[in-house]
């Protein structure tokens, strides 16, 4: 019986994984709820995912909420832009779906063209949320980061942007899998942009992700 509760115990560690990943899904998604708090959420979240979930440090609720209100002011002053940006760019995607329907021709080339154009912001967005969570930025620096890494390492660019977007849509799809995808989704991030991360580090960088 002692034994079942040691914490060194395989079916412990799992247990205990687990309620981390549905945890800091669930956390995470209450905190996006004010819209403005989405970045610094998504950052903690990815911060969170690679170092704890992924890596195995303890203390994953800790480690997020840390995080979350280290970049919460930044974060928040990136969110606003951000989320108008993105609500301009749905709409600009449905005129666009509508004029190729209804028009054909040129129109759907247009919108063929700007369906690949979106790779940009979208791809800024992707890099720019897990540098605010491992990295110390200003804002500035942050945006020129994030659109360098998107157009230098675009086939990473675009795994990930594949990634969020299928993940949004299963949530979307079945509302209970904000309790373990975006945890999930994270941690398939971190192993693709870790390794671009690694190569602008110098040698003696100290980080636990890259022991």
């Amino acid at each position: 019986m002692n034994r079942l509760f040691d914490p060194q115990n395989l079916l412990f560690q799992a247990l205990s994984w687990m309620v981390d990943l549905v945890g800091i899904s669930l956390f995470w998604a209450i905190l996006c709820l004010p819209v403005v708090t989405i970045v610094p959420a998504t950052a903690a979240l990815y911060h969170t995912a690679a170092l704890c979930l992924r890596q195995g440090e303890k203390g994953a609720f800790l480690r997020f909420f840390r995080s979350f209100w280290q970049n919460l002011k930044q974060g928040c002053l990136l969110s606003v832009p951000l989320v108008i940006l993105g609500a301009l760019l749905f709409w600009g995607q449905n005129v666009m779906a509508a004029a190729s329907v209804l028009l054909g021709g040129a129109a759907t080339a247009l919108y063929g063209v700007y369906s690949v154009a979106l790779v940009l912001p979208l791809g800024a967005v992707c890099w720019m949320v897990p540098l605010l969570g491992r990295f110390d930025f200003k804002s500035g620096e942050l945006v020129r980061t994030a659109f360098v890494l998107t157009v230098g390492h675009l086939p990473t660019t675009v795994l990930v942007i594949a990634l969020v977007c299928g993940t949004a849509f299963l949530c979307l799809l079945a509302l209970p899998g904000v309790l373990l995808l975006p945890s999930v989704a994270a941690i398939l991030a971190s192993l693709l942009q870790e390794r671009v991360f690694r190569k602008y580090l110098p040698e003696d960088y100290q980080d636990p992700l890259f022991f």
